[in-house]
């Protein structure tokens, strides 16, 4: 499927540049033409994956590069197995190998994932201070129960502390309160943080004990 979009975009770009030939245009408007057309698309998709709220949006264009291993996890998430989220984190982990604290990220959610509390807890304890500690920290407190401790983080992003309180309405077994809260997390991020919460918010409904 993908590849009959950018095939039908090609086709649309050729009909376009044969249009200009046909109607001489200037060599210079030309590439002017295609070079803010190309700059207008790889803005979209920037502003789409890290600021767009459009959830649809960002979902189809995490389709259109679903062999990225981030955009992987998340439709691991979203239609996969637990193993198959494992095999999409061991993915990141390995591609994330010159990158520290992004492995040592998705080492914790691997840990998290299997029930390793433990292990998650020494994997954040390593990481260095900043807005992935501070949060994966709070996570791992209210995953143990801790929960006035995992308040007492500081957030660096509003829907972070929504996703907190949510973590803790599962640990308390509260159905509807944690809706309320994901849903605020979910409201409130945006780009793939946006998908990924939101994912995330579906697979817990549908593994809810």
């Amino acid at each position: 499927m993908n590849i009959l979009r950018l095939l039908f975009f090609y086709l649309i770009v050729l009909g376009i540049g044969a249009i200009f030939i046909w109607l001489k245009v200037p060599t210079s408007f030309s590439i002017a033409f295609f070079t803010i057309l190309a700059v207008a698309i790889v803005g979209y998709y920037a502003f789409t994956m890290t600021s767009s709220k459009n959830t649809k949006a960002i979902l189809r264009q995490a389709r259109y590069q679903k062999s990225n291993p981030t955009y992987a996890y998340a439709f691991a998430i979203k239609d996969g197995t637990k193993e198959d989220e494992i095999e999409a984190l061991d993915r990141l982990i390995k591609k994330f190998k010159n990158q520290p604290d992004g492995q040592k990220d998705y080492e914790f959610q691997r840990a998290v994932r299997l029930g390793e509390l433990s292990n998650a807890r020494d994997i954040v304890n390593s990481m260095k201070n900043g807005p992935l500690k501070s949060y994966n920290t709070a996570y791992v407190e209210a995953l143990s129960g801790k929960y006035g401790n995992a308040r007492n983080h500081p957030f660096y992003q509003p829907w972070m502390s929504h996703s907190i309180e949510a973590v803790i309405a599962q640990k308390q077994h509260k159905l509807e309160r944690y809706k309320e809260e994901m849903q605020l997390a979910i409201d409130q991020s945006r780009g793939i943080h946006r998908l990924m919460n939101q994912v995330k918010f579906e697979k817990t409904l549908k593994e809810w004990k």
